[in-house]
């Protein structure tokens, strides 16, 4: 099923790959692979990747063939790929390693011990009121040791848990074919959104935390509720009232 092009270094995977798909020029299953990003971006422009060459797995992935009933949730399909990924490649090395420790952050994060290990991306793609396909944009911290000051204390590698390096291959690997297990896995959205739910039942134990809106504007105090059937996110504001949140970041501190 993929397509697996790996560049030494890109501005941006999901800058290249949201191009060839507007163009027409890629198809369902093309992956762009870099081994280091010199601009690569997160969820808003001002949010950068930080990546040490040839130490992370940074990727994005082009699907123009989504089951309807995913077509929206795409975002928490990589997610959950994403975490079970994770999960297995650090009990491959430490059998005893409590799963509960890697955890998905609302809406696009995982952490382990409280850490940023991975963003994702989901991005769709129009021509007109016609979806041409979406790109999912994926960055996991693998083998990097060191990281930019201003993310050290937020950021965490799996190299930093396992005595050897994982191969770049493998955890490419690994994540692709999960994320095409995932997909045929839930077959109706309901399914999906069970098990998303079970993941971010955690986040009820967060005493308070903040959101950024795309535009600047911040919530504080707040406590997560849940999540609705389109995958935002429910809290409840200090005095008391409820408030749904589509698109936002997430703070603890």
């Amino acid at each position: 099923m993929w397509n697996i092009q790996t560049y030494a270094e890109l501005p941006s995977t999901q800058t290249l790959a949201r191009e060839r798909l507007a163009s027409g020029e890629a198809k369902n299953g093309d992956v762009f692979v870099a081994l280091h990003q010199s601009g690569g971006k997160g969820r808003y422009d001002d949010r950068i990747w930080h990546d040490e060459a040839g130490s992370n797995l940074l990727m994005s992935v082009i699907l123009t063939e989504i089951p309807n009933h995913l077509a929206d949730k795409m975002q928490f399909v990589t997610a959950l790929s994403v975490l079970a990924t994770v999960r297995t490649l650090l009990t491959r090395e430490i059998r005893q390693f409590d799963l509960q420790r890697v955890q998905l952050k609302w809406a696009n994060d995982i952490l382990v011990d409280g850490k940023k290990i991975s963003g994702i991306l989901s991005e769709a793609i129009w021509s007109g009121n016609a979806l041409k396909g979406i790109v999912l944009g994926i960055g996991i911290n693998i083998n990097q040791e060191y990281f930019n000051k201003t993310i050290a204390d937020s950021a965490i590698a799996l190299k930093h848990f396992l005595s050897n390096a994982i191969p770049f291959k493998q955890a490419r690997d690994l994540l692709l074919a999960t994320i095409q297990f995932t997909m045929l896995h839930y077959t109706s959205a309901e399914m999906l959104l069970n098990d998303l739910r079970i993941e971010l039942e955690w986040m009820r134990q967060i005493p308070h935390f903040s959101l950024s809106e795309p535009d600047g504007t911040k919530a504080e105090g707040l406590r997560y509720d849940g999540i609705t059937d389109d995958g935002a996110m429910q809290v409840i504001t200090p005095d008391g009232t409820k408030r749904i949140y589509q698109n936002a970041t997430l703070n603890f501190a």
